[in-house]
């Protein structure tokens, strides 16, 4: 038997779940603990935490927080005393501080902090062309019901009758309204151009079926179009599933044989 990764969790919703699901299925991985505010069914209770200041006690090669960008603002810090950690929530970085947090407390503690492609694609070829890239935008469509217009309160999805454009500007401001739905624009932000000068576009359209979305990007010499349609539950489509997986193993160097960048 090769080694044994050890992988808890932040949260157990949709995405919490799946993984709960992966680690159990892969013989070369064991859960070391959810975090959930209360007691959840379907993880064992020894399993279970529900009291923060006992994460630092409870080390892991590796924590995905799964749950709210408020999370990783309140717990980032003390999971990266003792564990790497994936942030998935990546509008959690919309706040500059709590990045900067973040990247501090992993420095000193020889940690780690990861920001996943999740939903979307060409991450890596946006850091390798960053000095080079001129433009950067991404445009999505998803119907109103799989958006969280929870703190959005100038939008209503009632007022959505027919294809609606509801945002179009700085990717940081697309994620400080919807922050549930577009962490996949914040981290393809971060790897690029940053938060002000990456372009979001938010479609709504009530006969769309899937989550769409579309990354350009121009430089000197080349222009980049990538696009990404995937079934949808909620807010989370189910490509986002599959590709937190891989980035988790990846990340941990599960795979062995040839690493591809």
């Amino acid at each position: 038997m090769g080694e044994t990764y050890t992988v808890a969790l932040l949260g157990f919703g949709r995405i919490g779940r799946a993984l709960y699901d992966y680690v159990e299925s892969d013989p070369d991985f064991e859960l070391g603990y959810v975090f959930v505010r209360s007691q959840k069914e379907g993880v064992p209770a020894d399993k279970q935490v529900t009291d923060p200041s006992e994460l630092t006690d409870r080390p892991v090669d590796l924590v995905v927080e799964a749950a709210t960008h408020e999370v990783v603002a309140d717990l980032g810090e003390t999971v990266l005393e003792s564990s790497d950690l994936m942030v998935l929530s990546g509008s959690a970085f919309v706040d500059e501080e709590v990045e900067e947090r973040l990247v501090t407390t992993a420095e000193a503690n020889d940690t780690d902090v990861y920001l996943p492609h999740a939903a979307l694609l060409g991450i890596d070829g946006l850091v390798d062309a960053r000095d080079a890239l001129d433009t950067v935008s991404i445009r999505a469509t998803k119907a109103p019901s799989h958006l969280d217009f929870g703190y959005a309160d100038s939008l209503d999805p009632d007022d959505v009758d027919g294809r609606t454009v509801l945002y179009e500007g700085p990717v940081r401001g697309l994620c400080e309204l919807f922050p549930r739905n577009f962490n996949s624009h914040a981290a393809v932000a971060l790897a690029s151009l940053g938060l002000d000068d990456t372009e979001s576009k938010l479609v709504a359209d009530p006969s769309a079926d899937s989550a769409d979305h579309v990354i350009a990007a121009s430089g000197d010499g080349f222009d980049l179009e990538i696009v990404r349609r995937s079934a949808i539950e909620g807010v989370t489509g189910d490509y986002t599933l599959v590709s937190i997986w891989g980035s988790v193993r990846r990340v941990l160097d599960a795979d062995g044989g040839v690493t591809f960048l």
